[in-house]
Order: C-alpha cells, then sequence, then structure tokens
C-alpha cells in the first residue's frame, strides 16, 4: 500500500514538473532557472571570456593532453603561484629594502645670501671670506648631491615647493658675521642661526630619512668648519679660537616645514585609501560580471527591446551606486577616528575618491572580460601590489630602484600625488598633470571595457536566441 501512494506522489510531482516546464517555455524563461540548486548557480569554475571557443584547435589539443596527462592543469598552477609569490616578494621586500643606500640619488639645494664680513675689528684677517660657501663641503658625503645658489629665503621655500630638492638650507645675510664673532669672545655667544626647509607631506618617510641623515652631517660640518677658519687665523698670523658655547653648541637650525603632518595616520591614508578602493572595484567587478541577475533577465528573453542597452545601463547605475558607496566609508573614516588637517575640504576627498574608483573598475572590468577568472584575480592582485609599492606613497622612487619607476605610469601614483595636494596642499604644481592622467585611464580602460562587454552580450543574445529557435 505505501509502494503504491509513494507511486502516485511521484507521478503527480512529474505531471506538476511538466506543466511548469510547458508554462515556461511560452513566456521564453529559462526552464533552469527554476530547478537549478545553488552549488551549480556558482559559474567562477566554468566561466569562459565570451571569445572562448571549446572546439577550437588549441582546445581540442588541449583536451587531447589532459586525457594523457590529468595532472597538467595543477602543475600548470604549481609554477605560476610561486612564481607570483616571488614578484609580490621582490615588489614588496626588495622595494623597501635599505632605501639608505639610495639616498645619493637625493638633492639639496644651499641657498646662500650671505654677504661675508667686511668689519675690520670683527673679521681681522678673515675680511673677504663668505662662509657661506662652505656648505658646498656637504657634497660628496654619501646622503645627497648638494648645491650651492645664490638666493634668499622666497627663493628657497619656492624651490622646496616645486618639489626641485628635499631640504634647502637657507644661509642669512649675516652668516660670516656671526661665525667671526665668535672667535676670541669667551663672554658671550653670538647665535648664528641657520633654516632647514622641507615639505613633509611630499614623502613623510622620505623627510624623516633625510632629517636623520642631515643631524649627522650638521656635527661634521660643524667641526671642520670650526677646524678650518681656526687653521686659516693661524695661517695668516693671527691665531683665534672660538669660545666653548658655540664650540659644543654649534649652529643653530631652524626647521620651516611647508606642509606638515601632524597625524602619520593621515599620511598613511594618502596612499592605502587608493588600495582599499582598488579592492573594492575588483570586488565590484567579480560581482557585477559574475553575479548580475539583471543580465540574464533582458538577454534571456526573447520579446526583449534593446536588451543590450538595459543591461549595460543596469550595470553601470550598479557600479557607480557601489563605488560611490565605497569612496564615501573609506573618506569618512578617517574622520571618525580623529582629527584630519583637509585644506581643500571635505566634498574634494570625496569626489576625487569617486574620481579615482572610475579608473579602477575601468582597469579590472577591462582584464575580466580578457581572463579566465583565476587568470584575472592574479593578474588583478599583482597589478594592485606593484601600484602600491611603486606610487610613492610608501617611500619615494628616489629610494628606491629604477625599475619601480614603472609607477609613473599608473593612475595610482597621480592619485597619491594629488590626495597629497587635497589634504596638505603640497604639490599644487602637480595638479593639472595628476587629474589629466588618471582621466585618461578612465576614458581608454572604460571605453575598452564597454565595448568588450558590448561584444560578450551580442554572443550571449545571439546563443540564446539561435537555441530557443531550435528548441521551438
Amino acid at each position: 500500500m505505501n509502494y503504491i501512494n509513494k507511486n502516485i506522489l511521484i507521478n503527480k510531482y512529474l505531471k506538476k514538473k511538466k506543466k511548469k516546464e510547458r508554462m515556461a517555455q511560452r513566456e521564453g524563461t529559462s526552464v533552469q532557472s527554476e530547478m537549478i540548486s545553488y552549488d551549480k548557480i556558482d559559474p567562477l569554475p566554468t566561466e569562459n571570456p565570451f571569445y572562448f571557443n571549446e572546439d577550437s584547435k588549441i582546445n581540442t589539443i588541449i583536451k587531447e593532453k589532459e586525457k594523457k596527462f590529468p595532472w597538467i592543469h595543477m602543475s600548470s598552477f604549481i609554477i605560476i603561484i610561486p612564481l607570483i609569490t616571488f614578484l609580490m616578494s621582490m615588489f614588496y621586500i626588495g622595494g623597501m629594502w635599505n632605501p639608505v643606500q639610495k639616498m645619493e640619488n637625493l638633492k639639496y639645494v644651499v641657498v646662500n645670501e650671505d654677504v661675508g664680513c667686511n668689519i675690520d675689528s670683527v673679521c681681522g684677517a678673515m675680511k673677504g671670506q663668505n662662509l657661506g660657501e662652505f656648505y658646498g663641503k656637504l657634497d660628496g658625503q654619501g646622503v645627497g648631491t648638494f648645491e650651492v645658489i645664490k638666493g634668499t629665503m622666497n627663493d628657497a621655500e619656492e624651490l622646496i615647493n616645486k618639489h626641485k630638492y628635499w631640504m634647502a638650507l637657507h644661509v642669512p645675510n649675516n652668516f660670516t658675521f656671526g661665525v667671526l664673532a665668535n672667535l676670541n669672545n669667551n663672554t658671550t655667544k653670538t647665535e648664528v642661526v641657520v633654516n632647514r626647509i622641507y615639505d613633509e607631506a611630499r614623502s613623510f618617510t622620505t623627510i624623516s630619512f633625510v632629517k636623520k641623515a642631515f643631524e649627522k652631517l650638521q656635527i661634521g660640518f660643524h667641526t671642520e668648519l670650526i677646524t678650518k677658519i681656526e687653521s686659516l687665523s693661524t695661517i695668516m698670523g693671527d691665531p683665534k679660537k672660538f669660545n666653548p658655547p658655540f664650540v659644543i653648541e654649534g649652529i643653530t637650525y631652524k626647521d620651516k616645514n611647508l606642509y606638515p603632518v601632524n597625524v602619520y595616520g593621515q599620511y598613511y591614508c594618502t596612499y592605502i585609501s587608493f588600495i582599499l578602493i582598488w579592492i573594492g572595484t575588483i570586488a565590484t567587478s567579480l560581482i557585477t560580471h559574475f553575479v548580475f541577475p539583471l543580465e540574464s533577465h533582458w538577454i534571456e528573453k526573447k520579446d526583449a527591446t534593446n536588451a543590450i542597452v538595459k543591461t549595460v545601463s543596469a550595470k553601470t547605475i550598479t557600479s557607480v551606486i557601489v563605488l560611490f558607496a565605497i569612496s564615501f566609508i573609506i573618506s569618512i573614516i578617517p574622520l571618525c577616528i580623529g582629527s584630519m588637517t583637509i585644506k581643500k575640504g571635505y566634498a574634494s576627498v570625496l569626489f576625487f575618491f569617486f574620481f579615482f574608483s572610475l579608473s579602477g573598475i575601468g582597469v579590472n572590468n577591462l582584464l575580466i572580460h580578457l581572463f579566465h577568472f583565476i587568470n584575472f584575480y592574479l593578474i588583478a592582485c599583482t597589478f594592485m601590489i606593484l601600484q602600491i609599492i611603486t606610487c610613492d606613497g610608501i617611500i619615494h622612487h628616489d629610494l628606491q630602484y629604477r625599475f619601480f619607476r614603472i609607477g609613473r605610469a599608473f593612475p595610482m601614483y597621480y592619485a597619491t600625488r594629488e590626495i597629497k595636494y587635497i589634504y596638505f596642499e603640497s604639490g599644487k604644481h602637480n595638479q593639472t598633470e595628476n587629474i589629466l592622467i588618471i582621466f585618461v585611464w578612465v576614458i581608454v580602460t572604460q571605453v575598452a571595457s564597454y565595448y568588450l562587454y558590448y561584444l560578450e552580450l551580442n554572443v550571449k543574445r545571439a546563443k540564446y536566441l539561435k537555441k530557443n529557435s531550435i528548441s521551438k
């Protein structure tokens, strides 16, 4: 009896199933959409680019090889994954290894406004000497190139503003007079001041190296200056000695930081924010490419009008909403954590983050139409890591190997420079170049990715219509 009841239930289920199939065929929808289990929905393992041909000669050869050597695919990934790991290690570790050795690539300027000493009572045998030029001795010490030029404090600041040099030393017009005033003066010390001018926001890490190196240089410079002048006075027949306070304390160096970074975390945000945005664009590309229900809603519907236009528009709107949300979250979190310096206003930060995300989504949409899922993921991650290590965020190119200057071809390099201007007003002269190059990346990658998506939808639409007509 139970056996008979079971058969009756099975027959009822099969009749209902056939009825649903007939209704689905009449409506032009896919029957499988109602019957597929969750584990078969995931398209990632079998997703191929739209131009991929299963019956091509190359694929036929590969399939024949796979019959003889089933492990051929696994062996290729056993080689590729360690290779990718090697490249990433070279980027991350090799790019940061011992930047002090590269400090000889840095450039500094000594802006000498010193007029020398022409007062007999102070200068004596040293009359006519311009000790500001003595700073040329700093060159060739292994920490960079020093150039001595004539100029004023304003000239020194302008050179740092334009990022011509990493640090400028401004020697005032009374430098020689002040130094010589400490000869044979055992009662009071005449203070000698030299200004150190730099832009901390340009590269916080690099400036830290520069300041540390210069602290060592100035000790040696002070000792050499005292020895040189005392020896010169002896040779000229008027031997003199510096007073002890000047010998001990030396020249006073006053820092003038044109664009200070008050919180290191904010400088960290100048490059890590773009990595977070880029990760968001990779995720957005994956979701809108592999799991986008509106695509099948129009493409796999026989009587749908303007199916491709509707699909592209829907995907664009979805991507824009997601990217704007990502940009908003990344821009607002630093404000929630603590105080920030935003010279150009929060709206500029939000707009620029969104603008940069358009280049990221363009690149990743282009890659996702060209490669299989695994290949896309490896290439996208490698490109992202290459950008972060070459964007001048962690450390400047001047302290890296020449290879890392390849970052100047990528959008993240210019995004990092531009956000420093928005936050701190550093590097205003680069603003036009930053915006234009990112804009070029946006236009080129977006046009290319939309064109490939159009071709892909055409192929999918044609396959569906062909299959639908055959089934009828």
